[in-house]
């Protein structure tokens, strides 16, 4: 009986040693398959070339040639005199024309003196005849103006002038009895005709009876010294403006 059963032990231990050496082989083959396979080059996807065709030489050979030069056409100086070849005139030798060869003659001598106001333009300038007040050359003189020597000094005495006259001249209390309230601006434009006298007058004011006013106290402005322009009379066109409060 004991010996049948180390015969079984020993068949058994042979069989495990088999199977683990069998188990061992194959472990061995996968891990040299694993780590001595080649790798994947992921470049091979790409197309790859292996040289120019331009660049393949066809054995054959070309001479060189220099590119033709052009020719320039360059200007040519003018000889220089040689001073060395000139004409020999014997001393004694007389000049037939010598009036001519010393001859003077004076620049003919105009009877009449230039005068520069005798000239007379093809075209004269036109001059306009009608002016606003701030371009007129010379403005409107207003009467009692007159001692002023500048324009500007002019022109500041015409505005404080006629200033004075609509301060004193206007009725103001016109606005209370038509029911009207506040600051009322009234735009008044006349002429200062070319004779000196006041036309053309122009009012625009918020009531009829105050366009009325503005008209009778502009007419009260005195005949002036008209405006001119490159010094020949000429109509000035002036704005007069009108502002005064309703007192309730």
């Amino acid at each position: 009986m004991s010996n049948k059963h180390e015969t079984n032990v020993r068949k058994g231990t042979l069989v495990n040693f088999q199977i683990g050496l069998i188990a061992s082989l194959l472990f061995t083959y996968v891990m040299f398959e694993v780590y001595t396979s080649e790798p994947i080059d992921k470049t091979l996807d790409k197309q790859i070339v292996l040289e120019d065709e331009s660049l393949i030489w066809n054995e054959q050979f070309a001479v060189y040639q220099e590119p033709e030069q052009k020719v320039v056409a360059q200007k040519r100086p003018e000889p220089i005199p040689d001073p060395t070849e000139f004409e020999v005139v014997e001393d004694d030798k007389a000049i037939d024309d010598l009036t001519n060869e010393f001859k003077s003659e004076k620049p003919p001598v105009e009877s009449k003196p230039f005068n520069p106001d005798a000239l007379v333009d093809d075209e004269e300038e036109e001059i306009p005849t009608n002016v606003p007040f701030s371009i007129v050359e010379d403005v409107p003189i207003f009467p009692g103006c007159e001692g002023l020597k500048t324009n500007k000094e002019r022109a500041a005495c015409f505005s404080e002038k006629i200033s004075k006259i609509i301060s004193k001249k206007f009725d103001t209390d016109l606005g209370r009895d038509y029911g009207l309230e506040g600051v009322q601006r009234i735009y008044t434009l006349f002429d200062v005709a070319a004779d000196g006298t006041i036309k053309n007058i122009q009012v625009r004011a918020p009531h009829p009876k105050l366009k009325k006013e503005a008209e009778r106290v502009i007419g009260l402005f005195p005949k002036m010294t008209p405006g001119k322009q490159r010094k020949r009379p000429v109509t000035v066109k002036y704005q007069l403006p009108i502002v005064f409060k309703v007192q309730n």
